[in-house]
């Protein structure tokens, strides 16, 4: 007999949507969330929720809430370096905090259905199952789910080998109590800079600058504060009001092609499944609409039934594969355009209006799975 019906291998928001929106559909799978993290959080400062995101996050059942702890981004610009307007933008966005975010798609589970510090370091299909394999030691399950990120072991375990190729820059991300910020993109030499107002006087800012992988300084905010010391307002304002706490940094990396999702009773989703450059703020909105769609179809599977969870990871990677394939080439050409030279630049404002926001279109609004 099974030790624990479903198995979901991470705590962030893919596995906690996931989730969520199980127990949102009164759905009798038990969920056992396995994170290898001491404790629930986040570091991300903030992220932006797309409609798509946010008509997932309706299904999960947590849409009203997300939208209260949310701020409408309202109307911004991408510039150049030298301060030149690109395109200006007016989108329905919100962004939301993502330890609020986080918080909020954990309020619906029990307190006992989240173990910290056990990480899932792979898997092996049984008779009756699937054999969890966690650094305390293997449990058995009815089925797995992955949403252990973008270095996802179930994910290398369904596919040995998987590789990864680093995208020649970090990003940053923190949050700024500086008056007055508009949301803006900066682009130039080969680097990046942008602002999303939150509420209570804080916005989230990022930045990306090409340098070799796996760098790190003691003083981050002062290592920006030199790349971007000529940059203009509101890059230095934005940068003086940080918060040094709040200040994430991550190698971007581009991983290999996964050759299929699912193994029986064993599925991924979100990073795990389909990692993306961070270049519109895709990530987290496209792990939520994954966790939508895979809470929808193993809901009315009766809890315990391996074979049709297998058929629900199945019929998740059908529909989603080949649309969010789409998103993640989309986010890798945006962060290509950031690096290209400034007459690209320039050609790319007498692109339309209509025609570039059909293309944003195409990948964060009608993208519902």
């Amino acid at each position: 007999m099974a030790d624990e019906q479903l198995v979901i291998a991470g705590a962030g928001i893919a596995g906690l949507a996931l989730a969520a929106g199980l127990a949102h559909t009164g759905s009798s799978w038990r969920c056992r969330l396995l994170d290898e993290r001491p404790a629930l959080g986040s570091t991300g400062g903030a992220i932006t929720l797309w409609p798509a995101a946010l008509a997932a996050l309706d299904r999960l059942g947590a849409g009203d809430a997300v939208r209260a702890a949310a701020h409408p981004v309202g109307p911004g610009a991408i510039r150049t370096r030298g301060g030149r307007t690109l395109r200006t933008l007016d989108l329905p966005l919100l962004a939301v905090r993502r330890g609020e975010l986080v918080e909020i798609l954990h309020a619906p589970l029990g307190p006992g259905d989240v173990a910290f510090g056990c990480a899932v370091t792979g898997y092996r299909r049984t008779a009756e199952g699937v054999r969890v394999l966690t650094a305390a030691g293997p449990l058995d399950a009815t089925a797995l789910v992955g949403a252990d990120g973008y270095r996802s072991q179930v994910a290398r375990t369904l596919q040995p080998g998987l590789g990864e190729r680093y995208a020649g820059y970090p990003a940053w991300r923190g949050l700024t109590r500086a008056a007055g910020l508009q949301p803006v993109q900066l682009w130039g030499e080969r680097r990046e800079f942008g602002v999303v107002p939150l509420d209570r006087g804080e916005s989230y800012w990022f930045a990306t600058l090409p340098e070799p992988a796996g760098g790190s300084v003691e003083d981050e905010l002062a290592h920006l504060r030199a790349a971007f010391a000529d940059w203009p307002d509101p890059v230095g304002r934005v940068l003086d009001a940080a918060e040094p706490g709040m200040v994430g940094r991550n190698d971007v990396m581009d991983r290999d092609r996964l050759r299929r999702w699912s193994d029986g009773p064993v599925v991924v989703l979100g990073d795990a499944a389909h990692p993306m450059r961070p270049n519109l703020g895709q990530g987290g909105g496209q792990a939520l609409v994954d966790a939508a769609l895979l809470a929808a179809l193993l809901a009315p599977v009766p809890a315990g039934d391996g074979a049709g969870a297998a058929a629900a990871f199945a019929a998740f990677e059908g529909r989603r594969r080949r649309t969010v394939g789409r998103v993640v080439w989309a986010s890798r050409a945006a962060g290509r355009a950031v690096e290209a030279p400034a007459a690209l630049h320039r050609l790319s404002a007498l692109v339309p209006d209509r025609l570039f926001l059909r293309g944003l279109a195409a990948v964060g609004v009608a993208v519902r799975g």
